[in-house]
């Protein structure tokens, strides 16, 4: 049994033999190739014996099982173009018809016949006229189902398969269908043009669906069902980037016996052809749309009377509505910790180091790539995998999308780095606590509070200029072993309407992804106060902060706010925060250890630290910019008295202050440091 198509074929090709003689004078050099085509494609003995109206009558039989779906057309049950006759109710006619145009892109002397039936124009494709007279030539009766007439009617045409173009009237336009589309029909395409093969990443390919949530896993077999159920016309899988749609979506297209192929969304929206060739190509098609907040989107569904399944998948973030009848949606979770520890440990083969990796809320797929990061960067320093070498790959981990709109500040805070008053220290380690106790938190509290459940964690550090939240935000993060980025607000703000909502949503759902603490520093420009709208700018100003109220509510990840006055934050965002931390203005001893920890071993001692912190009300930020002006003036030599002087004179200036007469004694102290510490610099100068 032959593939329909070349029984189709061949047909084309003795009914063009067929019609030339009783329309034209016999050619010696174009029929015989033609006959020898038509039998190359019939292949045995007994099909080549029959002539053109012989192989009409038996191929109208094919077609008939196709439309009646009798048990003879099991023999056809994997053949693409008897299934586009059964799905639209082809005629023979309407089925050679489609041949001729395949068969004309396909081969030379099938065009060399068609331009010699209708010289001397200069037509490339079939018109409309010999169409007609060609398919009478063929059947018994003086009618045929084909007309020129109601060619734009046809369903080949109104579906995309066939095209019609021209100026003239209805019998002089040209016919035609792409070679793409007769390709699929004669199984000899493998992958639409403009579309990609949706595959595993190589770093998937060994584990496959073990790095999907267990949740997923077991509920894989009912969701195929659920997918495959006629009125079931798209399946749409919400979820982070890197959660995992890509390897369900292959899982459930290998269910199906289909091959899952990724979709331009405006190709697929403009194309008709892509959307109905789809089924015939045993492929799934797979959109991922562009869709922001507050916005609806409506995919073009293919034919929903087909007998061929016509299924469609559809990659959606956490934003955006959809439109889409008979649609089923399905938002991927991440792992549960104790799956999360069981792959890390499969891949760093360190229970310890597992353990504590294991708290990032992390998808399978970004565990695989950071466990193969760290492994890489530990190689090159031949060492075994670190800690540290996780916390340098989660750094680099999707950092491309982040950039875009956030910044990484890779500084590691230890604690002897930063100055903290005891109460601001004692919140900050609840902080962490609480980041640590996300997941655990929850098991065995009441039912009013489970139901508002969540694993976001936000906080908000208020203080002057100066006082270290921006500091006590990175040591949040270097405690965690998690990445900290500052939101950019240059690029985040966007004066269209309704862009700067698009790219908050995006750097929130790439922190999800990545699990980063998000810090957005100066936050009173974006959390501010509501105010009563009267002016446009204003009344889209409270659209952005109730959108803002919605996703933070909603983030699953660390998110730190920092502001100057708590005052200027709007109220319904100090409602929702965990923690608002005071950051007061150092006292006495913060400032004397600040001294200490900011000029280390070349400072002039704590005698001298005293008085500073006596007599000098900086902030820890200006008593930065004091101390490296001492250090630029004391030229990588001991800081002396005289050199922070200098450093407190700037600052003051700076200010619109004078500097305190308090101050001046500093010049009489004793410089403890300034003989021990050109051994400091000695020693530095050697390395």
């Amino acid at each position: 049994m032959i593939p329909l198509w070349q029984g189709l074929a061949a047909m084309v090709r003795l009914g063009l033999i067929h019609f030339w003689r009783q329309a034209l004078p016999n050619n010696e050099g174009l029929l015989p190739l033609l006959q020898q085509e038509a039998e190359a494609l019939l292949e045995t003995p007994e099909l080549k014996s029959l002539d053109a109206k012989a192989l009409f009558g038996r191929l109208d039989k094919h077609v008939h099982h196709a439309q009646q779906e009798t048990d003879d057309s099991a023999d056809f049950s994997h053949d693409p173009l008897f299934a586009l006759i059964s799905d639209y109710d082809l005629s023979l006619n309407d089925a050679l018809l489609l041949a001729l145009l395949g068969e004309a892109e396909r081969s030379h002397v099938v065009t060399l016949a068609i331009h010699q039936l209708q010289s001397p124009t200069s037509a490339t494709h079939p018109m409309g006229h010999l169409i007609e007279s060609w398919l009478q030539s063929l059947t018994s009766s003086s009618h045929t189902d084909f007309s020129v007439l109601s060619g734009l009617q046809h369903p080949l045409v109104t579906h995309g398969f066939v095209r019609v173009f021209g100026n003239g009237p209805a019998p002089l336009k040209q016919w035609a269908t792409s070679p793409e589309c007769w390709a699929v029909l004669t199984q000899s395409l493998p992958l639409w043009p403009g579309t990609t093969q949706l595959e595993p990443l190589q770093s998937e390919r060994k584990l496959g669906l073990d790095l999907l949530p267990h949740k997923v896993q077991n509920q894989l077999a009912a969701m195929v069902e659920r997918f495959q159920q006629p009125g079931t016309s798209a399946l749409v899988l919400r979820g982070l980037p890197l959660s995992g749609r890509r390897l369900l979506t292959l899982a459930i297209a290998d269910r199906l016996g289909l091959n899952a192929i990724a979709v331009d969304d405006t190709h697929w929206q403009e194309n008709a052809l892509i959307r109905h060739i789809a089924p015939y190509g045993d492929w799934l098609p797979v959109l991922t749309p562009a869709i922001g907040p507050g916005e609806t989107y409506r995919p073009v569904l293919p034919d929903a009377f087909c007998k061929t399944p016509r299924k469609l998948i559809i990659h959606m973030g956490t934003d955006g509505a959809i439109e889409c009848p008979g649609a089923m949606e399905w938002t991927l979770p991440l792992p549960n910790r104790p799956q999360r520890q069981t792959l890390w440990e499969h891949f760093l083969g360190d229970t310890q180091l597992a353990e504590r990796a294991s708290m990032a809320l992390l998808s399978g797929p970004s565990i695989q790539v950071l466990a193969q990061r760290a492994q890489s960067l530990a190689a090159q320093q031949s060492e075994p995998v670190h800690h540290r070498h996780l916390v340098h790959a989660r750094l680099q981990h999707g950092a491309e999308q982040l950039k875009r709109l956030a910044q990484p500040d890779t500084r590691a805070i230890p604690r002897d780095a930063i100055v903290l008053p005891p109460l601001v220290e004692s919140e900050l380690e609840q902080l962490v606590a609480r980041t640590e106790q996300r997941e655990s938190l929850w098991p065995g509290l009441g039912a009013t509070l489970t139901q508002t459940q969540t694993t976001g964690v936000r906080a908000l550090f208020v203080g002057e200029s100066g006082t270290g939240k921006t500091l006590a935000a990175n040591f949040i993060a270097t405690r965690l072993g998690s990445p900290l980025y500052r939101v950019d607000l240059a690029s985040v703000m966007n004066k269209y309407i309704g862009e700067s909502e698009k790219n908050l949503s995006a750097v929130l759902d790439r922190a999800a992804a990545n699990d980063v603490v998000l810090l957005f520093d100066e936050a009173d420009s974006l959390f501010g106060r509501r105010t009563d709208g009267k002016e446009t700018g204003e009344r889209f100003a409270n659209m952005l902060t109730h959108f803002l109220l919605t996703r933070l509510e909603h983030h699953p990840g660390i998110v730190v706010l920092t502001s100057n006055n708590r005052e200027r934050i709007d109220a319904a965002f100090t409602r929702r925060l965990d923690f608002i931390i005071e950051f007061p203005l150092p006292g006495f001893e913060a400032r004397q250890q600040l001294w200490q920890s900011h000029l280390g071993q070349r400072g002039p001692g704590e005698e001298v630290y005293a008085l500073l912190a006596s007599y000098c009300d900086f902030t820890g930020g200006q008593l930065r910019n004091v101390v490296l002006t001492a250090a630029t003036c004391a030229e990588n030599g001991p800081i002396t008295t005289d050199h922070l002087l200098t450093g407190l004179q700037a600052e003051y200036r700076k200010l619109g202050r004078n500097l305190p007469n308090k101050l001046l004694q500093i010049k009489y102290l004793k410089e403890q440091n300034n003989v021990i510490s050109q051994t400091l610099i000695d020693e530095q100068a050697d390395e």
